[in-house]
């Protein structure tokens, strides 16, 4: 059985485990430039990380856009640890939070379009045009409640 735990990053030995993380997926696995991928905007977020047992293997970060909406951001899970529902969890539990914390809140993110049924079954609606972002083909979406 996996026991997965979901944490809001507090320190910075977190946070290069969460670079790390997303340096090996969008980086390494997926050819994101590391100048795109670190954009400089990692201060003005929430980060969150899921653990199985000790070992950091998701992350994601959350930016307050304006008026309560939240934009997930930067969503990645190591490769061994996909298909386990790992992403399911990270998502699920960052609208949970930001509901509880940000009562009228609402929840937006860039899917790319190859995971944008991944996110439509998290209850994540497209809106708009596909667009490219670092020559990835990406669709904006909203949470619905």
């Amino acid at each position: 059985m996996n026991i997965f735990k979901f944490y809001k990053i507090t320190s910075n030995d977190e946070m290069n485990i969460s670079f790390k993380i997303r340096k090996k997926v969008f980086c390494e696995e997926q050819n994101i430039s590391e100048d795109i991928e670190f954009d400089n905007l990692d201060h003005l977020c929430n980060h969150f990380m899921i653990y199985k047992k000790s070992e950091a293997i998701a992350t994601a970060r959350v930016r307050e856009k304006e008026n309560h909406i939240f934009k997930i951001e930067r969503v990645a899970v190591l490769v061994e640890h996909r298909n386990m529902k790992v992403g399911s969890l990270l998502i699920n539990e960052i609208i949970k939070y930001h509901h509880e914390t940000e009562k009228k809140s609402s929840i937006i993110l860039h899917s790319q379009v190859a995971v944008e049924k991944f996110y439509k079954s998290l209850n994540f609606v497209p809106y708009g045009e596909n667009f490219l972002e670092d020559g990835i083909l990406h669709i904006a979406m909203r949470h619905i409640k």
